[in-house]
């Protein structure tokens, strides 16, 4: 039989007649490789390709907007359609795709003009509405006809091309992303700009977003330091949404807008939390304009706006309501004030003024249903707002509080008498339908209200008017030691030149003569822990007094001369009001000279100061102390027009931040018991004798107990206790006899000051906020401040790195931390430097680290 044949054969009978299977036999050797087949396309890498950067780490995400640029012109017309690229980068430089991250949501809205501003859900093709962003990861479109807005290429670049121009207003325009990665600390927002109608680029009233003036307060000053706003702490998220804060205004303005995914306008938002505790009818509707309520500003009254001056002056009672938030030019880049109403300018509007004036209804009574009394003839302003008795301003030049409307014109052409309080009062305005008349009485040139003057410091709070008045050739000489050193028994000699504020300066030369004029003098050191060396009683000498110095004018070289009768002293003068911790013998080191001249003029103050540092005991090239700048006061406490920073402490006199320490020394207390205040009859005059501290004692009012015992007022503890006070644990304060717990000092005329609803706008961890380096340049003969340190040529501030007790237990203010510190404290050493210094496990300037702010440092809330 052919041999495939029988093969054929056997495999039917298999078929027809199966037996059991035998066992397999040994495998075959490999046959020889086939061909390859074609290589397919390379897939786009995925994020799980991306190591990661270590424990605690995350994979990072960084977003970008791009723009098309318009077909003709300078900007996009009618009928055009503008193209947005958009790519999501991890921390290895590799694209991931929507799909990959947690969220990715796009907002274009414009124009920048701040009653316009709205969402521009047509372009995007999105129904949109209050509390919806458009998501790319699974994007709902209003319209289905034609192509798809998005598409994504095989690089997971994203195009997202916008519907045609049609109605949209002309301005600027923005496009902004919000991006969270798969890990939710990895977080993004960015935005791009383009024109609509018009190559006019509208400017945001605080600045670019990169660098707005909101940052001046909001921004922690470390190398990628966040922007603290109302999202970067828990909350909405667990771990805060600090992307949502980061480009003010810019993302700000793509929720917060008149018609955005917030229902809450940033206008509204912006004026009422910074009117704070100012706030009259915090988040009432006001219809007139269109706005509903706001219930999230209730929660900001505990705000006070931090620039300065915010106290009255002595001889005119302030109403509450007034402070330095009615300077605007604090937020806003330009003189908005003087601009308002000019042609191609921002316009008065009844919302930008309502937003801070929140208790004026301008078209009449709000009624129950929340609409307007249509039969209302003019508007009101409920609760009224007080503007003070007029003290020392009434029309016949008398002083007392009023009786009639006559008496209150003097502060406003509208405001009345209440003739219970004797307040003058504004408790109604002009009903106003619309924005067209604001003008006519608001505007600069106006006689009737002008914004530029009701918007002015004066006469609410002490004008500037020293302001760019320059001390001029300042020495000081006397010493008899190596290199000019003084030393005890040295007499030390001032000479300055004062020149005013003037196009072309001229000399100030009545400063002796002029009762106007008060000139104070202190010496303090060593600038490594200052203690007063000249001084008298809870300040410094009186430059004007025969007793403490003399002082004399050479008109011919126009200068002063000042030198005060003491020689330098051995000992340091006693810290305030704590005699009992002694003097210090003055050790060698560098000591800081500093003396300002204040000028009062119709009850109203200002200052003008100079500090100069000298060597005593040693020869050395002197330096002052720069443990804190005066720029970093100034960043977020105001600056004057002309860009000095402006403190005004103290009524208005002291102005440097730099020198607080001269007073504010170690074991410095506040007022203590025996202090005096007031005069009084009886003591029902006295504010603390309800309390049971203070008494009415030979007709003035004198603290009989302590209110505040053991509270100091020692530079360091003062200013870190302030900045932090809502969050502090109230330790130290807890024998305080009102309201224990709360920070309270004791301060002038025995009132008793209140601090605890103080945070800091940035997080306090931030140290280098207030702790800046000065960059100045320096070397062996020109030596940095101290608390500064010349690396590489230029001062560095290294004073925050440097942990005491009297630092820490400030913001650390509970039980077992004071108990902690006490414990690592021997014999009167402290051995905080073992831990927490540079180097140390727990050093400060990690601990502090809050430059990326995860995962380990949280932000913390804003309430307790």
């Amino acid at each position: 039989m052919h041999r495939s044949l029988v093969i054929l054969a056997s495999a039917l009978s298999l078929v027809a007649c199966t037996g059991s299977q035998g066992p397999a036999g040994p495998q075959g050797p490999t046959g020889p490789a086939g061909p390859a087949g074609p290589q397919g396309d390379a897939g786009p890498p995925g994020p799980s390709s991306c190591p990661s950067v270590g424990p605690g780490g995350t994979q990072g995400l960084t977003t970008k907007v791009t723009v098309s640029s318009p077909a003709s012109g300078g900007f996009f017309k009618a009928g055009d359609r503008v193209v947005l690229t958009i790519t999501l980068t991890n921390g290895c430089g590799q694209q991931v795709a929507p799909a990959d991250v947690s969220l990715v949501e796009l907002f274009v809205y414009g124009p920048r003009a701040p009653t316009q501003t709205v969402t521009a859900y047509g372009l995007m093709n999105f129904a949109g509405g209050t509390f919806q962003a458009l998501s790319l990861k699974n994007p709902k479109y209003a319209s289905d006809a034609g192509a798809p807005n998005m598409s994504l290429a095989a690089d997971n670049t994203v195009t997202y091309t916008l519907n045609p121009i049609t109605n949209e207003a002309a301005g600027t325009y923005t496009a902004a992303l919000w991006t969270l990665g798969a890990n939710p600390l990895d977080q993004d927002f960015a935005l791009a700009d383009f024109q609509i109608g018009t190559a006019t680029v509208e400017a945001f009233v605080s600045g670019p977003a990169d660098d707005s003036t909101c940052t001046n307060c909001h921004r922690n000053d470390a190398v990628g330091g966040k922007v603290y706003m109302a999202h970067i702490a828990p909350g909405f998220s667990p771990v805060g949404n600090y992307a949502l804060d980061a480009l003010p205004i810019g993302s700000c303005k793509a929720c917060h807008n008149n018609l955005g995914y917030s229902p809450n306008p940033l206008l509204r938002k912006t004026h009422g939390v910074h009117r704070g505790e100012h706030q009259l009818a915090p988040g009432v509707a006001h219809p007139e304009y269109g706005y509903g309520t706001d219930s999230s500003l209730p929660a900001f009254l505990n705000v006070g706006f931090p620039s300065m001056p915010t106290g009255g002056t002595p001889g005119f009672t302030l109403p509450t309501s007034v402070a330095m938030e009615r300077n605007c030019t604090a937020c806003h880049v330009s003189n908005v004030l003087s601009e308002l109403g000019q042609p191609g300018k921002a316009q008065f509007s009844r919302e930008a003024c309502g937003t801070c004036h929140d208790n004026v209804f301008f078209a009449g009574p709000i009624l129950p249903d929340g609409g307007v009394d249509p039969t209302a003839d003019a508007g009101v302003i409920t609760p009224p707002s007080v503007l003070g008795q007029p003290s020392g301003v009434l029309p016949d030049g008398g002083v007392g509080p009023c009786s009639t409307n006559g008496d209150c014109k003097v502060l406003s052409d509208i405001a009345t008498c209440n003739t219970t309080t004797k307040n003058c009062e504004l408790t109604y305005h002009q009903k106003e339908v619309d924005d067209s008349r604001c003008v006519t009485c608001h505007a600069s040139t106006s006689v009737i209200s002008p914004v530029t003057v009701d918007h002015t410091i004066s006469p609410y709070n002490p004008p500037v008017s020293l302001e760019g008045y320059t001390f001029k050739n300042v020495t000081v000489t006397g010493g008899t030691g190596a290199g000019g050193s003084f030393k005890v028994g040295d007499t030390l000699t001032l000479k300055f030149q004062l020149f005013d504020n003037q196009p072309t300066p001229a000399p100030v030369a009545d400063l002796a003569t002029n009762g106007a004029w008060a000139g104070t003098f202190l010496v303090a050191g060593p600038t490594s822990n200052p203690q007063r060396v000249f001084g008298a009683g809870s300040g410094g000498l009186n430059m004007k007094t025969a007793g403490q110095g003399t002082l004399t004018y050479d008109g011919t070289s126009q200068t002063y001369t000042y030198v005060p009768v003491a020689t330098w002293p051995a000992n340091s003068i006693a810290p305030l009001n704590n005699p009992g911790a002694g003097t210090q013998v003055n050790p060698a080191g560098n000591y800081t000279v500093w003396f300002y001249w204040a000028k009062t003029t119709n009850g109203v103050r200002d200052a003008v100061d100079a500090q100069k540092a000298v060597a005593f005991g040693v020869n050395q090239p002197a330096s002052g102390r720069q443990v804190v700048t005066q720029a970093a006061c100034g960043a977020c406490h105001g600056l004057t027009a002309g860009g000095f920073p402006h403190l005004a402490l103290h009524g208005g006199q002291r102005k440097n931040g730099e020198t607080c320490s001269t007073c504010h020394t170690q074991n410095a207390f506040d007022r203590v018991a025996g202090a005096t205040g007031a005069a009084c009859t009886t003591n029902n005059d006295c504010g603390g004798f309800a309390a049971g501290w203070e008494a009415c004692v030979s007709n003035v009012c004198t603290v009989t107990v302590d209110p505040t015992p053991g509270v100091y007022v020692d530079y360091q503890q003062l200013v870190h206790n302030i900045h932090f006070a809502r969050l502090r644990e109230g330790y130290e304060e807890r024998n305080n006899l009102v309201n224990p717990g709360t920070l309270q000092y004791l301060g002038f005329n025995n009132s008793l000051l209140e601090f605890q609803e103080i945070l800091s706008p940035v997080d306090v961890r931030s140290c280098t906020n207030c702790h800046q380096s000065t960059g100045a340049a320096c070397s062996t003969s020109a030596p940095c401040g101290f608390g500064q340190e010349c690396q590489s040529g230029k001062c560095v501030n290294t004073a925050w790195q440097q942990p005491t007790t009297r630092a820490c237990i400030t913001c650390h203010d509970a039980a077992d931390s004071a108990a902690h510190a006490a414990a690592n404290t021997y014999n009167g050493t402290e051995t905080c430097s073992v831990c927490h210094g540079p180097g140390a496990v727990f050093e400060v300037e990690t601990v502090h680290n809050i430059t990326t702010l995860y995962p380990v440092h949280l932000a913390y809330p804003r309430e307790p």
